[in-house]
């Protein structure tokens, strides 16, 4: 059986657990960690995730991320603004922060609100995309901007590596602590 087989029963047996609503955000985030290499093999999966999210009585809302960086840029009312950060790459962090890690809450916090108030506590809302915010953010500021906001599952689909509650970024961030439940192919 392949590591993306196994990550996928994994994430089955999880999301069999009854939900808790009276829990915080980050007590109900999962984090499906993979290896970045497959990246692409498990994004031609995520239909598989979907169907174990719905043979659980759970919703599923998909949650991509990529071209986010580039729809951020678009909708920056200052041109020059823009024009600066892409004339100076080293300067574009300093923009991101706190403006593109919005941007990203944003685009989460509206996904939950479109959808009907009793569906939202039993929604999976999955999250890929994450290799857009490398050199830009970092995924827990995304987390920490999203503060108690959200309501249903948050299941980031993170290329990285996980060494107890450390998390990092496709292998090449520092890591950092995170209360969020870990996903993957061994557990």
């Amino acid at each position: 059986m392949s590591r993306l087989d196994q990550l996928i029963q994994s994430y089955r047996r999880h999301a069999a657990i009854p939900l808790k609503q009276s829990v915080t955000v980050a007590e109900r985030t999962w984090f499906v960690v993979y290896s970045p290499e497959e990246e692409r093999r498990l994004r031609s999966r995520l239909a598989e995730f979907e169907i174990a999210t719905k043979d659980c009585g759970l919703h599923w809302q998909e949650i991509d991320l990529t071209g986010s960086y580039t729809r951020w840029l678009d909708q920056l009312d200052d041109s020059d603004e823009r024009d600066a950060m892409l004339a100076s790459p080293a300067i574009v962090e300093d923009y991101a922060v706190p403006g593109y890690c919005d941007f990203l809450a944003d685009i989460i916090r509206k996904a939950a609100a479109a959808l009907p108030a009793d569906e939202v506590e039993s929604t999976v809302f999955a999250v890929t995309g994450l290799m857009e915010l490398y050199d830009f953010i970092h995924v827990s500021q995304v987390m920490d901007a999203l503060n108690k906001e959200v309501r249903g599952v948050l299941v980031i689909f993170f290329p990285g590596d996980r060494e107890e509650n450390t998390y990092r970024f496709l292998g090449a961030r520092t890591g950092w602590d995170y209360l969020a439940t870990p996903i993957t192919a061994d557990s």
